[in-house]
């Protein structure tokens, strides 16, 4: 088992990611640690932004997410006068017989006037394999037809999940890619967990009952920007 940083990865990101794996069954600073990871992911990509033809983004997140790590980039990117809209997708990860992963889509928020937005942000915890980064990027590219950037930043990836994700595109679209990785790690447990990755299960690490997309649960991001836009209209 090995673990190998990217160029990306400073003393304070990999700090982070040992703050992870120490932070295993204290759900307050793992959900502390996910955000700052996410604020420092944000700051990685910030000189990607600084033309000024580059200045809109749809910060995609699953809901399990979009409280912690969607919301420290998205906090880096709004102070930097990016102009940010959100998608928050409740997706239920499953696997089939055939040991195939699908993770379908079954609720979904997303701000309005985003159309026109011209970068992509895929936010995910850890990059297994490519099933849910890849069906979240269709529900979005189905709604954005002039996509200029897609960022997919995690702070841990599986060093195959790269390959796996592009292979699901055409170059096109692939070519449009921009992994933004902290670590990536060669190694799969029997459940498919990245190893060490982010030290197992997001959903008990963040200290939720089980998949958002089958509790019910509501991101707070989801609650304020539902409630906002109600008042709005």
């Amino acid at each position: 088992m090995s673990r190998i940083y990217t160029p990306i990865a400073t003393i304070a990101a990999r700090k982070q990611l040992d703050r992870l794996l120490e932070s295993i069954g204290t759900p307050k600073a793992y959900q502390s640690t996910m955000t700052e990871l996410g604020r420092l992911l944000a700051e990685s990509v910030l000189s990607d932004f600084t033309e000024a033809s580059c200045k809109s983004a749809i910060v995609v997140s699953t809901a399990e997410d979009a409280d912690f790590l969607q919301y420290g980039v998205s906090t880096v990117l709004k102070r930097h006068e990016i102009n940010t809209k959100l998608a928050v997708f409740w997706n239920h990860h499953y696997q089939l017989p055939s040991k195939n992963s699908v993770a379908p889509i079954l609720h979904s928020f997303i701000e309005p006037n985003y159309e026109e937005m011209q970068s992509v942000i895929i936010v995910k915890s850890v990059m297994s394999g490519s099933c849910v980064v890849r069906t979240n990027l269709i529900a979005m590219l189905d709604k954005i037809k002039n996509v200029e950037n897609i960022f997919i930043l995690s702070p841990v990836a599986h060093k195959d999940s790269r390959r796996k994700l592009k292979a699901e595109f055409p170059e096109e679209i692939s070519s449009k890619f921009k992994f933004v990785f902290f670590a990536e790690d060669d190694v799969k447990n029997g459940e498919g967990e990245v190893i060490p990755g982010i030290g197992g299960q997001i959903y008990d690490l963040l200290g939720l009952e089980n998949q958002p997309a089958l509790t019910g649960y509501m991101p707070n991001v989801v609650k304020k920007l539902a409630f906002s836009n109600l008042e709005c209209s």
